[in-house]
């Protein structure tokens, strides 16, 4: 049996957190403010949350690409936020009309096929 695949990490679309200094970064775990997608000085929390950084960190993440995400996200053990569901995974997908669609992705406890 393989291991199963990583799913992509919910904080990626449920955890947007901002330093004291208006950095907005993608996790409660990135202390060192690693994955920071901008300042709130210089654009709203509208656009860097739902920009094409974080754009192509979702679906780096969607297609297992974690190198790819944020700097920090590669070393993360991404149990802290949960995976992001993958009926989200697909909305968010064909919401923005990315494709093609990646193969499902099991949650934490199934099986890969």
């Amino acid at each position: 049996m393989s291991a199963p695949r990583r799913p992509p990490c919910a904080g990626l679309w449920n955890t947007p957190m901002v330093h004291t200094d208006g950095r907005l970064t993608t996790c409660c775990l990135d202390e060192h403010m690693e994955n920071v997608l901008g300042n709130l000085a210089d654009a709203s929390i509208a656009e860097l949350w739902w920009g094409p950084t974080i754009h192509r960190w979702r679906v780096a993440q969607i297609h297992g690409r974690f190198e790819d995400s944020g700097p920090y996200c590669c070393r993360c053990n991404w149990r802290s936020a949960g995976s992001y569901p993958p009926d989200k995974v697909r909305e968010y997908l064909e919401a923005s009309q990315d494709t093609p669609l990646p193969p499902p992705i099991p949650g934490p406890h199934e099986e890969s096929e």
